[in-house]
């Protein structure tokens, strides 16, 4: 069953200063379970699963950057953490200025995530808009992390609005690739088509995402998450708010 979770990023520096209160927020707007940063370093793991519980809540899942994948030692302290505090999906994402940097990715992306794997936890690659850009030497990102990643041990994070706003065709782009993702990002806003750039992060519903489309293609995939994002709400907005409205868009509209 697809749990909704929401990406704690919306609420910016209060998510580290009053997370209880950001929980009971998120539990407030109808959310199954906020996704965070990597906490393993700087909370213990019985206390950060206590402040989940406490707030009725999962945790869905971490977020990291694929240079900090590399020490796997510390990927492997990262996932007895989330272990204990019951979080199974770890984020990754990147940037690199050519192929030979996707390719040193997926091959940090198949060694973390074989170690990953082997403790149940999922590593999924976050996408931007940038690895569907063009590379000096053809191709895009993309296509060598699909192509070069283990679908055993890496899956992907598929971030809906970031694929819409690099040019793809959303819904075929899911029914192409969305077998490799159990866990989804859904944002919305407003982006250039021409510069493939963004503009502005909405709400659900308030952008130019094709999420109705996409949702239909997500369904038949049966992700274990799906979370929303909204990097940051409109100046003088409250993040609650728009928290909730993201929630009944996505259970009341889109049926999660």
């Amino acid at each position: 069953m697809t749990r909704l979770g929401i990406q704690l990023i919306i609420f910016g520096k209060r998510s580290g200063d009053d997370l209880p209160g950001v929980l009971a927020d998120v539990k407030t707007a109808g959310y199954d379970g906020a996704e965070v940063g990597n906490p393993t370093t700087s909370v213990a793991a019985h206390d950060y699963k206590q402040l989940f519980d406490d707030a009725g809540l999962a945790c869905a899942g971490y977020h990291t950057g694929v240079g900090g994948l590399t020490d796997l030692d510390h990927v492997r302290e990262t996932a007895a953490h989330m272990n204990i505090v019951g979080a199974k999906h770890l984020m990754a994402g990147g940037k690199w200025p050519d192929a030979a940097g996707y390719e040193d990715a997926a091959h940090t992306l198949n060694a973390a995530g074989e170690i990953l794997e082997s403790e149940g936890i999922s590593l999924c690659y976050h996408n931007h808009n940038w690895e569907f850009f063009d590379l000096p030497t053809g191709g895009t990102g993309m296509e060598i992390l699909l192509h070069n990643t283990d679908p055993a041990y890496v899956h992907f994070c598929f971030d809906l609005y970031w694929v819409a706003c690099g040019g793809e065709d959303l819904v075929s782009f899911l029914q192409s690739h969305g077998h490799r993702s159990n866990y989804l990002h859904y944002k919305d806003g407003t982006f250039d088509l021409e510069t493939k750039l963004p503009l502005t992060f909405t709400e659900l519903g308030n952008g130019q995402v094709k999420l109705i489309e996409a949702t239909r293609v997500v369904k038949t995939l049966s992700p274990a998450w799906i979370t929303t994002e909204q990097d940051r709400v409109a100046e003088g907005g409250d993040p609650a708010t728009s928290a909730k409205i993201s929630a009944e868009y996505a259970r009341s509209v889109l049926g999660i």
